[in-house]
């Protein structure tokens, strides 16, 4: 790429130093066990399934949940709640600001219909709505961007599922801990780009179209993740999708190089794969290698489910920020998507 080292390090760039929020990852999901195993939970009946309403960087707990439920939990990214909820139905209303229109909108449709809920939120409108209606909240610590809070968001709602016998694997967490402790050593900013991955992958990325693949019921939401972080810290286009339905229709275009020329395709492999998919993934890559299709490999850290999507997780956090600083932007302003929601609350002013 012809990119000086310097770049790692340059503060024209990570105004803001976002690279100190992804190196303390860790202590950020130590807080948020503690938080979740202080919060306290009573559901009044049975419940049957969960309905996650998020958006965005609050919405990715919810897909984490769906990844270890042992009841269905579906993630809810609309305004309206969808006909099946019920008086099983456990509603956790998850913000990271608090003032997610459509998580707004869902949680008082919620509250109408008398659902169990939850709220999980730094303040915002959902605090002011929970306190009101005497609903169980649960605040998280504020300063983060909402993409930057993952922990704070996703492991005090595993916690809580986990004690209702929801969600399963909750509880491993020394092997998370340990996935995560390897990532940072080899991917922190002082780690020379040779002997760094995530900055490998970045410069591979740099001036192309990543398209992130995992595999459905596993990495899924991990391409998800990635995706979205390559879109607001590097500011670039990137898309997702999943095996095997990819194999059903994509596959048809990924070959067609002579279209799709800036393409980049990150594979994400882990040891809970189905073996079929595994197979998948493989006659893909050799597909790639015949078309001249360029591709990487994303492996894991860790033993347990838990620790290697999480540490999947962290890996892409740090390869869309380098691949911030490869396209010399600061990779945490989003001022597109904050003139956007100014925009949407004026032009909606009287539709409320």
């Amino acid at each position: 790429m012809g990119k000086n080292e310097e770049v790692w390090f340059d503060e024209r760039y990570d105004k803001s130093r976002m690279i100190d929020t992804i190196d303390s990852f860790d202590d950020q999901c130590h807080e948020a066990i503690k938080l979740g195993e202080r919060f306290t939970f009573s559901p009044q009946g049975k419940i049957d399934k969960v309905i996650v309403c998020g958006m965005g960087g609050s919405a990715m707990a919810g897909e984490i949940a769906r990844r270890f439920a042992e009841v269905p939990i579906i993630v809810n990214r609309s305004y309206t709640l969808p006909g099946f909820v019920d008086k099983r139905t456990l509603l956790v209303a998850i913000s990271y600001s608090g003032n997610t229109a459509e998580t707004i909108s869902s949680l008082k449709e919620g509250i109408d219909g008398g659902l169990q809920i939850l709220c999980i939120a730094s303040g915002g409108k959902i605090m002011s709505i929970a306190r009101e209606n005497d609903i169980p909240f649960l605040q998280v610590p504020a300063g983060y961007q909402p993409r930057a809070a993952t922990g704070y968001l996703a492991l005090p709602l595993l916690v809580v599922l986990s004690r209702l016998g929801l969600v399963e694997g909750a509880g491993e967490w020394d092997d998370m801990f340990g996935a995560l402790a390897k990532v940072k050593g080899s991917c922190t900013a002082s780690i020379a780009t040779k002997e760094n991955p995530a900055k490998e992958l970045a410069h591979a990325l740099h001036g192309r179209i990543p398209i992130i693949y995992g595999t459905a019921d596993n990495t899924d939401l991990v391409a998800m993740r990635f995706k979205t972080q390559i879109n607001e810290n590097a500011k670039q286009p990137a898309y997702w999708n999943a095996f095997s339905e990819i194999n059903h229709n994509e596959i048809l275009a990924l070959v067609r190089s002579d279209l799709l020329a800036n393409q980049h395709i990150v594979l994400l492999k882990n040891s809970y794969d189905h073996p079929e998919n595994m197979v998948r993934v493989e006659i893909m890559a050799d597909l790639f290698d015949i078309h001249d299709v360029p591709h990487t490999d994303v492996a894991f850290e860790g033993e347990t489910e838990l620790a290697q999507v999480f540490s999947q997780i962290y890996f892409g956090d740090y390869a869309s920020y380098y691949l911030a600083l490869t396209n010399e932007l600061d990779p945490t302003p989003v001022e597109l998507i904050e003139k956007f929601k100014v925009d949407l609350a004026k032009k909606t002013a009287d539709l409320s």
